[in-house]
């Protein structure tokens, strides 16, 4: 706009210059040529400011649309805001709650893991008085049956001395059926007349006193075949699954002192076949005899691992994890320790 007005007026500026020089068509030319300049000035100016009105109307219907949003954003903006400080709030108010819930809880929890604390200290005492219970039991039980065992072989033995006894009244009876007479030294000497001793008789007595060494000696080189076939035999009737039998035959071979080593056997087998017969009090009894006799044997190890089977066989596998335990401490080189560890762990 400035451009064309500066046009305008710089032609009316030169208009006298241009009409002292040019001629008069000249110069209606050039007004013809400045009207229609200024015409199409005017008409520019009338349609360049009604598009700027129309513009410029646009843009305030524009700016006022523009207005009535900001002042919905700076509403929204407000509430926005308000509603910020109202969470805020809540979220201090909700903080200060979960610190009083959780400071509750953790008294609660202190209070209770220190219940807990208490009970597993009293079970824990519980527990310990039941195992030394059951080791006392355990200890009263090997006790008992190292009593039953002495008392089986003191029963053993005075059977022994009542077969022996019986064996000498047998022979002291047939000798006086058949005109023995025994001279018994007493306590008081008496001095006899040569007519009060019979001769006869004592010619018996001192024939019979003379061979009768003679008959002790060779019953005292004969038991040890006998027993040894005590044993062999046992052994067969155990193999065929006569246990009772194979028993007997193994009591019998146990009763022999030259031998250790078989009495040792013979006794571990008198176990197995009350094991066999499911008689596992008297089995333990039985092998309680071998550990409490022979403690230092390698039989005495197995002795003492098929006493914690027969008591497992009990369902006593509390005692039965003392006797292994024993087991694998006192006897920790033998093979029955590993198997015992490995029943340890079953048992657990």
């Amino acid at each position: 706009m400035k451009k064309k007005y500066l046009t305008s007026l710089l032609l009316l500026a030169l208009l006298p210059l241009i009409s002292n020089c040019a001629s008069q068509q000249e110069v209606k030319t050039l007004n013809y040529h400045v009207r229609s300049i200024n015409k199409k000035l005017d008409d520019m100016k009338v349609n360049t400011v009604d598009q700027m009105q129309q513009r410029q109307a646009n843009s305030s219907g524009i700016l006022d649309q523009i207005q009535s949003d900001i002042l919905v954003l700076k509403s929204n903006l407000e509430e926005n805001s308000h509603m910020n400080r109202m969470l805020q709030e809540q979220n201090k108010e909700l903080q200060l709650a979960v610190q009083n819930l959780q400071s509750q809880q953790e008294k609660k929890m202190d209070s209770t893991i220190a219940e807990l604390n208490s009970k597993i200290a009293l079970q824990n005492e519980s527990l310990a008085a039941i195992q030394q219970a059951r080791v006392r039991e355990a200890e009263r039980r090997s006790k008992a049956a190292s009593i039953a065992a002495a008392d089986a072989m003191r029963k053993a033995q005075a059977a022994k001395a009542a077969k022996i006894t019986a064996a000498k009244n047998a022979a002291a009876t047939s000798s006086a059926n058949a005109g023995i007479v025994h001279i018994q030294p007493s306590s008081q000497k008496v001095k006899l007349s040569p007519a009060a001793v019979p001769v006869k008789n004592v010619t018996r007595q001192s024939s019979s006193s003379s061979s009768k060494p003679v008959a002790n000696k060779n019953k005292a080189a004969s038991p040890t075949k006998p027993v040894q076939d005590s044993f062999s035999k046992g052994q067969q009737q155990y193999r065929t699954g006569n246990f009772k039998e194979a028993y007997t035959l193994f009591e019998k071979s146990a009763s022999n002192r030259s031998d250790q080593k078989m009495a040792i056997n013979s006794r571990y087998m008198m176990g197995e076949c009350l094991y066999k017969q499911n008689q596992y009090d008297q089995a333990i009894i039985q092998y309680q005899q071998i550990i409490s006799n022979y403690p230092g044997k390698p039989e005495a190890a197995k002795a003492l691992y098929r006493q914690g089977e027969s008591f497992e066989q009990l369902s006593d596998n509390e005692t039965a994890k003392i006797i292994y335990t024993k087991l694998t401490k006192s006897y920790s080189s033998s093979p029955e320790a590993a198997s015992a560890k490995k029943r340890i762990e079953a048992l657990q």
